[in-house]
């Protein structure tokens, strides 16, 4: 499938040269790399779960323009991968082009149905697969140079094969675009004395043939090609190895640990809280370093290995509940969000439900996306994209923390001194809470878990690359990308390949192994996702990705229709999606942020209504409507009944 010639071999039948592959596809119009990712940049491998590794040129990936500072990034941590991610965009440019003929993400269905102008086809079922597609308007890009994302709308299968058919598009006068010099060889037959065309006339007849299958003329193509998604163990295998060689270090009674200080609160002070508890850990390290900006330790096979142990601080807050309640407490592990801190779990309003509820909750910073790896992830930015994986792998190393906490909990903190004299802790089961970033890590995070069955992911979404440019946050960031890149096309290829790399630390890599396909020794999840419309900070085009993902379903009344998420009667169980109005002016449909736009962000987790269906959730594993009538927080639909 995948046709790798070696210098020295014979002349081919079209009288050119076999070579290696060079580092740019010449279907491309103009940028290195396009389209992406594709085959061109895979190479036969026998040892990888898939057949397949990726093989990224020496300057493949564009080089920064600095001036006298400027660099090339190197491919050598993306090569480890043995296929391209499962959420990840695919990417690629046609000059002039402008925004008709392409199927947005609020007309889905129409990219399944035969007038689309894209085409994504699962090789190994022949099914199309929904998606949108949309300009680049991030950034400075000028009128008609604008980079073409394809965005599935579900993960892909791991392992599988898919194509990629583009046809119909025009330019900003109405005109037909025309196909690459490249490109156009290979569909039209038109001989050349490139070896990079030449040697891939055969898997051309093919994709030609599967795209002629489902409908397509060949002669109508301006652009198709072909990939193959990495596979599951590509995604979670590292995550798997060290959340087992950890819980083997500590075992079932959890990490060793030392409290540092309680404190206690009157009810004057602290009307839900009763008390602090802080600490530290001792859990196993699994990087180069033991702080921010490190990657993975490697062995031989590529495998992390263990590298000492690290300190880690927690925190554990007590409801004033605990102290009159004879009902156990239930045990709810927080994920705070962006480069925060666990200091989040302090919240007034979770403070409320915990003591509501009975929850005793826990958290610990994300190591890998906490305030401490800021100025690492700024530095990478500027002086060494090559570096990028870091934040995906140290992240790993911040979810066997989350684990050796849960561990903790469950045991040897379940029966310490500092938590007796008050209603006994249910260990029998632990929840899991995230918001924000505690959510989109979170998918990934309870993929993992061994422990945890039940979570509620609050205004996140999935993958990365949908999320970035469309939020408030990511502002600042995108500054120090343009720093560095001066072409906007240059920004948008960094938009794709980062999801390569992002995969095994974000819920992007891991949808399908949630409850679809769990990994060994892992229970399928629950989960309830529960976004707010008109988000500034993470768009909820991701959060109905993570609602598809997982099976999700709305419980009726609907706030709206999302595709692919079915609408059911309640009392439901299962996962879902809860959508919640407040009242935000509507977002960009592009892929921008809003602009002075009212953030909703922080609403959905004040909202009695979504706080009373995650509880409920919790205890019974239903998702039921606690608003009235739909779910318009604006009209008062959210709000606690009067007494």
């Amino acid at each position: 499938m995948f046709l790798l010639a070696l210098l020295g071999c014979p002349v081919d039948e079209t009288g050119v040269q076999p070579t290696e592959y060079a580092d740019c596809d010449p279907i491309r119009y103009r940028m290195c790399g396009l389209p992406f990712p594709s085959s061109f940049y895979l190479r036969d491998d026998s040892t990888s779960p898939t057949g397949v590794r990726v093989h990224l040129g020496a300057t493949t990936i564009p080089a920064t323009q600095q001036g006298d500072l400027s660099y090339q990034p190197e491919p050598t941590l993306w090569n480890e991968l043995d296929g391209f991610s499962p959420m990840g965009p695919m990417l690629t440019e046609f000059p002039g082009m402008a925004d008709q003929n392409l199927v947005g993400h609020d007309n889905i269905p129409a990219s399944v149905a035969d007038g689309s102008s894209t085409v994504l086809i699962d090789w190994d079922t022949g099914e199309r697969v929904a998606h949108f597609a949309e300009l680049d308007y991030s950034g400075n890009a000028a009128e008609g140079s604008r980079m073409l994302f394809i965005r599935p709308v579900l993960p892909l299968h791991y392992g599988h094969r898919y194509v990629v058919g583009i046809r119909g598009l025009v330019d900003g006068d109405g005109g037909a675009i025309a196909a690459s010099d490249g490109f156009a060889a290979l569909r039209d037959g038109t001989a050349t004395e490139d070896w990079n065309i030449e040697g891939r006339r055969e898997l051309y007849e093919e994709i030609f043939g599967r795209l002629e299958a489902d409908g397509w003329s060949r002669a109508e193509t301006l652009l198709a090609w072909d990939f193959t998604v990495k596979s599951a163990e590509a995604v979670a295998g590292r995550g798997e190895w060290m959340r087992d060689d950890a819980y083997t270090r500590v075992g079932a009674s959890g990490p060793p640990y030392a409290i540092t200080s309680v404190e206690e609160y009157a009810v004057e002070e602290n009307e839900h809280t009763w008390k602090r508890v802080y600490g530290t850990m001792t859990v196993p390290l699994y990087t180069e370093e033991d702080g921010p900006g490190t990657l993975l330790t490697r062995d031989s096979a590529g495998m992390p290995s263990y590298n000492g142990d690290t300190t880690v601080p927690f925190t554990i807050v007590v409801p004033r509940v605990a102290q009159t309640s004879t009902e156990p407490l239930k045990l709810l592990q927080y994920g705070h969000g962006l480069l925060g801190a666990q200091d989040e779990v302090h919240a007034g309003y979770l403070a409320e439900v915990a003591d509501r509820h009975g929850y005793l909750v826990f958290a610990t910073d994300w190591t890998g996306m906490k305030e401490e790896d800021t100025d690492e992830i700024t530095l990478m930015i500027l002086q060494d994209l090559s570096r990028f994986p870091m934040i995906a792998e140290r992240s790993l190393q911040g979810f066997v923390e989350f684990h050796a906490a849960l561990w903790m909990m469950k045991g040897a903190m379940s029966t310490d001194a500092a938590l007796q004299g008050m209603a006994p802790i249910d260990t029998s089961e632990v929840y899991y809470y995230g918001n924000s970033q505690g959510a989109i890590l979170g998918g990934a995070y309870i993929a993992l878990s061994k422990d945890i069955e039940r979570a509620t992911l609050g205004v996140g979404g999935m993958p990365y690359s949908i999320l970035l440019s469309r939020s408030s946050d990511f502002t600042p960031f995108f500054g120090l990308f343009q720093s560095v890149y001066d072409d906007q096309r240059d920004l948008a290829f960094w938009m794709a390949i980062l999801q390569q790399a992002w995969d095994p630390g974000e819920a992007g890599g891991y949808g399908r192994l949630v409850n679809e396909s769990p990994l060994d020794g892992v229970p399928a999840k629950q989960v309830l996702v529960q976004d707010a419309v008109g988000d500034a900070q993470v768009t909820t085009l991701g959060a109905q990705n993570m609602a598809r993902a997982y099976g999700g379903v709305i419980v009726n009344p609907a706030l709206r229709s999302v595709y692919g998420v079915a609408e059911v009667e309640g009392p439901y169980t299962g996962s879902a999606l809860a959508e919640f109005e407040h009242g935000a002016p509507e977002v960009p449909y592009n892929n921008t942020p809003p602009d002075d736009n009212y953030d909703t962000h922080e609403d959905t987790r004040r909202a009695w209504a979504a706080q009373e269906q995650m509880a409920h959730f919790f205890a019974t594993g239903e998702i039921v409507h606690y608003c009235e009538g739909v779910c318009d927080c604006t009209t008062g639909a959210c709000d606690a009944p009067a007494e």
